[in-house]
């Protein structure tokens, strides 16, 4: 990482024309309104970016964004990768609909930290301001910023610029820098031509890094290119970290294929997707619940596609409440585990049918299968999830629970999403504590895992005896096919339980410990005859077609071994 720069984004967010973009000019000395048609409306259409020289004399990244309604998707499209807000308020206007409706989004988005900046305090006389603080003040209540900083400043003279400024740099120094540990993922947010290097896209990575040389691959598209110059904040640089807005010039990608709501990934680490599972909350000031199946317009990344909303335990979720669904995408989207996104729809009474944001929420898993509700194993298992989602250990642990076979360290690193180094260093871990265990040669499964194998085979041991009450095992083949667990996972339960005493292994046959081949009284009978013929002819059987009660009868094992009957006198016997 370059010491000089801290690997985090700041992000404008508040109503149009609340003086967002004149604030960050004011910071940095950069008109974000690059468009030619922002300059004519006075307008911000598109997201702007610049770098942001803090009192340390580190650089961190601030992505300005629109703040009127008919451009939330692009503001979405800049709030996915934001750590530290700047909520713009003019104290002219005070709280206004987007206002509110970009704090939500930013809380959707999983925002924590930031401070509000009530600008145009040039335009009001200080007893209307000082009533404006207080409204503000009422209206943080309850929000990730209720405690932070609020800095009067007029944009135009400058006059309070400095409290802001050191406000800023408190939030920031207390911001921890993106992880860029992570196997790397980029939204791209805009495509341009330079001359002389070719087609360039710019975004901030979500997680990971890149490297000049590195090998990446565009979804949903397939295609793969290498890096082959890079940008950091306009400046070239030989790494590019999460967190930074970077510009990417690659080769053996067709500029055609380019555009926003596409994804650049680590080759080989992420595939494309057209269903996700998620946990989904509604805003609690919704006029009404979100019904199952609803259709939305599902704002991911820099990404908007329509999606139904396939709720898995409920027939609908009401206004603030969270539940478990399954995302089913009108076209296919590279995601992930951990991707945040934000859901807008027409809902009867706001707005006059106008899209509102209603809800939103965070991915816990991705694939093509559509999943049935209200069965607990899926629920129990999206709840594990969402719980382990941040926790890289726990996050391992879920998917070998998950697992019906062993997995190796390669597989699960896989599944997980998570670079092999940190899978190595979560199974050492788990190993400690006894969480998993060695399979042979085939990896590692959970113990959950084996406590469920156990289970199913002591299951399957009680109903063979209940049904063949004179035969003293079964084989360990047959066993197997019976329960339907994976044959290693299968050998190290049966391992545990005949260590544990619970199972005996009697030459090739299982059984459960304790129990003894149950005989009618017929049965009985015929037996004692049995022994006592052969004790009468010294262990010699009575030819066949003699006379006698046993005569012409053929002594045979009943499934390949004699009853324990038989065995247990001739043990004596001998």
């Amino acid at each position: 990482m370059s010491s000089d720069r801290k690997n985090i984004m700041l992000g404008t967010a508040g109503h149009v024309d609340h003086g967002k973009t004149a604030l960050v000019k004011l910071l940095t000395g950069c008109d974000t309104d690059r468009l030619a048609v922002e300059k004519q409306r006075g307008l911000t259409i598109e997201l702007g970016f610049a770098p942001c020289r803090m009192a340390d004399e580190r650089i961190s990244g601030i992505v300005d964004v629109p703040g009127h309604v008919d451009f939330i998707r692009n503001m979405v499209a800049g709030a996915h990768g934001v750590d530290v807000v700047i909520l713009v308020i003019a104290a002219d206007d005070g709280v206004m609909p987007q206002t509110r409706e970009h704090l939500d989004i930013l809380t959707l988005m999983g925002a924590r930290s930031g401070l509000v900046a009530l600008t145009k305090t040039d335009l009001v006389e200080k007893q209307r301001l000082a009533s404006i603080v207080e409204d503000v003040r009422k209206y943080l209540v309850g929000t990730f910023l209720e405690k932070s900083a609020l800095c009067c400043i007029s944009n135009l003279t400058g006059e309070g610029f400095d409290d802001f400024f050191q406000a800023l740099n408190e939030a920031v120094s207390t911001c921890q820098a993106r992880d860029s540990s992570g196997l790397f993922r980029l939204w791209v947010e805009r495509v341009f031509h330079v001359h002389g290097f070719g087609t360039v896209l710019s975004g901030v990575p979500t997680s990971g890094q890149v490297q000049v040389g590195d090998k990446l691959k565009l979804l949903p598209d397939g295609l793969t290119g290498r890096v082959r110059k890079l940008e950091v904040y306009g400046k070239s640089a030989q790494t590019g970290l999460a967190g930074e807005c970077v510009a990417l010039n690659l080769t053996n990608i067709d500029p055609a294929t380019l555009a926003r709501g596409k994804v650049l990934v680590e080759d080989g680490a992420f595939t494309t997707v057209s269903m996700a599972e998620a946990e989904l909350w509604i805003l609690d000031d919704r006029p009404r619940p979100l019904e199952d199946y609803s259709e939305v317009h599902l704002y991911i990344g820099t990404a908007e596609v329509m999606a139904h909303v396939a709720i898995l335990d409920a027939p609908q979720i009401a206004p603030g409440e969270s539940r478990l669904v399954q995302l089913r995408l009108n076209k296919p989207l590279g995601l992930a585990a951990g991707d945040r996104f934000v859901i807008r729809a027409s809902m009867a009474g706001l707005a006059q049918g106008r899209l509102t944001t209603i809800g939103g929420g965070r991915i816990l898993g991705t694939g093509n299968k559509r999943l049935r509700r209200n069965r607990p194993w899926t629920l129990a298992t999206l709840s594990a999830r969402r719980d382990a989602l941040d926790h890289p250990t726990a996050w391992c642990a879920t998917h070998l629970r998950e697992a019906n076979a062993p997995l190796t360290i390669e597989v699960l690193a896989r599944r997980a999403q998570r670079r092999i180094e940190t899978v190595q260093s979560a199974i050492e871990q788990l190993r400690k504590q006894g969480e998993i265990l060695p399979v042979e040669s085939k990896g590692f499964v959970h113990r959950d895992t084996l406590e469920q194998a156990k289970q199913k085979v002591t299951e399957a041991l009680e109903t063979f005896h209940a049904d063949n009450p004179t035969r003293m095992g079964i084989v360990q083949e047959e066993l197997q096919k019976q329960v339907d667990i994976d044959p290693a996972v299968c050998n190290l339960a049966l391992e545990e339980a005949i260590q544990k005493g619970a199972v005996v292994h009697r030459n090739r046959v299982l059984a459960l410990a304790g129990l003894d081949v149950q005989l009618s009284e017929q049965e009985q009978a015929l037996c004692r005859r049995i022994e006592q013929t052969l004790h009468q002819g010294h262990l010699r059987p009575p030819p066949a077609g003699g006379s006698g009660p046993i005569a012409g009868r053929c002594i045979e094992p009943i499934g390949g071994y004699a009853p324990v009957a038989f065995r247990s006198w001739s043990s004596r016997s001998a």
